[in-house]
């Protein structure tokens, strides 16, 4: 696992937990209380819950999910601007090289490639350096390139697939912690409680369960089409890299 893959991650763990300690201190701290947080009245009902009656409802969980809600959008446009076949692989370049390894001009094709930063230049940089060794050498170099560039294109969707599985998550926590809350009120009333306050409290909690949705839907449906977009340019890797092994393999020594 990567650096930034730790770093990451013990983020999100941290936030994770002052969460719940946030939240789990509000239910004792609110135990005492009265229902008047928890009870929306007839009109409220009606008209529906504005976006900060959301986030307010929802407390302390809400805060975290709208931050991971901006990590996930971050990560959104950060691949929309990387994951450009015309940047990675791009085809009149990949073409120029290949014509010249087809041509015998080695040093040509490496002075071309230090030009450029994608993976077809990468991938040709490696080889060349390693062909003096041998054409197994240069194989094994080539290969290792495109598995390593490749799967730094992986490392970056899965955050979005991370997401979509931890913020549901998240929400359930907020909501079985909201009608914990709820309940430790209504159990230390003295009068008779209707159910109608119950409801009340209840339909709160849940705003934590739609909020964890609401990150998580849109973080998945967008890994899933990212997820084309590396299985594309991770065949395009593959087949450039098969012949450009097979080209630098053909190279005279020198050249």
């Amino acid at each position: 696992m990567s650096r930034k893959s730790k770093m990451f991650i013990g983020l999100l763990v941290m936030v994770f937990l002052a969460g719940f300690w946030a939240v789990g201190a509000m239910a004792q701290k609110d135990a005492g209380k009265d229902l008047k947080p928890y009870i929306n009245n007839v009109e409220e009902a009606k008209g529906g819950m504005t976006v900060f009656q959301m986030m307010k409802a929802g407390g302390f969980i809400m805060i975290i999910l709208a931050a991971i809600s901006v990590v996930a959008v971050a990560f959104i446009v950060y691949n929309f601007r990387v994951l450009k076949i015309e940047n990675l692989v791009p085809a009149k370049f990949t073409d120029d090289l290949i014509t010249m390894l087809e041509e015998g001009e080695g040093k040509r094709a490496y002075a071309l490639c230090q030009t450029q930063d994608n993976i077809v230049s990468n991938i040709v940089v490696a080889g060349l350096e390693k062909r003096d060794k041998g054409d197994v050498f240069a194989k094994e170099a080539i290969e290792a390139v495109a598995r390593q560039e490749v799967g730094a294109l992986w490392q970056n969707i899965s955050y979005l697939a991370d997401i979509a599985t931890v913020a549901p998550l998240i929400g359930l926590l907020g909501t079985v912690l909201g009608m914990i809350q709820a309940f430790n009120v209504i159990a230390f009333q003295t009068a008779v409680v209707k159910p109608i306050l119950l409801a009340g409290g209840v339909s709160k909690a849940m705003v934590t369960t739609a909020g964890g949705l609401i990150v998580a839907i849109p973080a998945m449906l967008f890994y899933s089409y990212f997820k084309g977009k590396v299985i594309e340019i991770s065949n395009l890797v593959e087949s450039y890299s098969t012949d450009i092994t097979k080209l630098i393999q053909e190279l005279k020594k020198g050249k």
